[in-house]
């Protein structure tokens, strides 16, 4: 089967660079038709690389400037026949053009509104202007990563915030579907990255309520686990992490490193004990990596029921043989790459999987099949700017 569940639902589609983006296309891959709006007058429209056909596949593309009475008109003929906008603009954009929720809500009072920014629509800081890796600072997150480790020959701390916010405005929006399938209602839904970052800390944030110890240590450690952390292997940038939570693992990682002598050690029996001893733990774990291929080690780890993982470069999950034989990844007509939905029914489905769309290349469908417009009104709108 195919779970296209929003065949026939209609968004309009404001949103750019990640967040937004990424969420209208896991819809349009579940059978919404989305509509982006764009204009050959920004520059953020008309370049079609890096990550923009990744995250716009199955969507379509229409060109209006809005900021034209004719292109405000045409929004406002598209809101009547659809179900949901979502925006990431910075505050007062979309108000200021007359096309904003209480602007459109009167052309169709069931409509779903999102709109998404850095720390909300409201509050004292909702005109900061922010990204990913601000708001991840903002959040606290950054602060649980713990101090710079000398020993890393390279990190990276990605936009983090934008892929999670995408997943939780794909949630709003099929809860917001379903709720107004059964009442008839519409709404608007102010969604903040920065809260939809702190909603997924709360064990260290019921910690800080309670006054108990923060769990701010080096990026190597984790709770209850030990020896336990991301050691590194033989090789540049070679790393992998290991945990050991149980005696059955701790038995069983003692033996792969040929250390017996340190089960006879009555301090190392229990978990307890060996969470004081974590740090020499550590030690003693990370010199028996560091002679080792990190591919070997991980499958020694694994083989002796030691919870491990090889860091992988991105270029190594593309072509990694589990992903393709669950066909998370698809070859598009030009050759490049991208992924379906993050699940599979049980014929592997994984959403309706179309190239990005050129900018504009929808407006004829949209206009005259979509909106009716004769060829003498396009005509004219195209003359005025409106279409651009």
């Amino acid at each position: 089967m195919s779970l296209e569940a929003l065949r026939g639902t209609r968004i309009i589609d404001f949103t750019w660079v990640l967040a937004g983006p990424m969420a209208t296309k896991m819809l349009a891959m579940m059978g919404a038709e989305v509509i982006k709006i764009e204009t050959s007058l920004r520059p953020e429209f008309t370049r079609r690389g890096g990550h923009y056909p990744i995250v716009n596949n199955s969507k379509k593309s229409i060109a209006v400037n809005i900021t034209t009475a004719g292109g405000q008109d045409l929004i406002r003929r598209l809101a009547k026949i659809s179900d949901v906008v979502i925006e990431n603009f910075a505050d007062g954009v979309l108000r200021k053009y007359g096309l904003a929720y209480e602007h459109l809500r009167q052309l169709r009072p069931d409509l779903l509104f999102v709109s998404g920014s850095g720390v909300g629509r409201s509050g004292p800081d909702k005109d900061t202007l922010a990204y990913g890796t601000l708001l991840q600072a903002y959040s606290g997150r950054m602060s649980m990563i713990g101090p710079i480790n000398p020993r890393l020959q390279r990190v990276g701390l990605t936009g983090w915030t934008d892929p999670v916010t995408a997943m939780w405005e794909t949630v709003i929006i099929l809860a917001a579907l379903r709720h107004r399938k059964r009442t008839g209602e519409g709404g608007y839904f102010d969604v903040s990255m920065l809260e939809g970052t702190v909603a997924l800390l709360p064990d260290a944030l019921l910690r800080e309520a309670l006054g108990q110890p923060s769990d701010v240590h080096d990026g190597n450690w984790e709770r209850d686990a030990s020896p336990a952390g991301v050691f590194h292997a033989n090789g540049f940038d070679q790393w992998i992490s290991v945990s050991v939570r149980t005696d059955a693992q701790w038995r069983g990682l003692c033996g792969l490193i040929e250390r017996p002598d340190l089960l006879d050690r009555v301090e190392f029996n229990d978990v307890p004990g060996r969470l004081a001893a974590k740090d020499g733990l550590n030690a003693i774990l990370a010199a028996w990596v560091k002679d080792q291929d990190a591919t070997d080690a991980e499958a020694a780890l694994l083989a002796a029921g030691v919870p491990a993982a090889r860091a992988r470069h991105t270029g190594e999950v593309v072509v990694d043989p589990h992903l393709a034989a669950r066909d998370v990844f698809k070859t598009m007509p030009d050759g490049s790459l991208t992924n379906g939905l993050p699940w599979r029914d049980t014929s592997g489905w994984r959403g309706v999987v179309e190239r990005a769309p050129d900018l504009g290349q929808d407006s004829d469908y949209v206009f005259r099949k979509v909106l009716g417009l004769g060829r003498t009104e396009i005509d004219a709108l195209i003359e005025s700017g409106a279409i651009c």
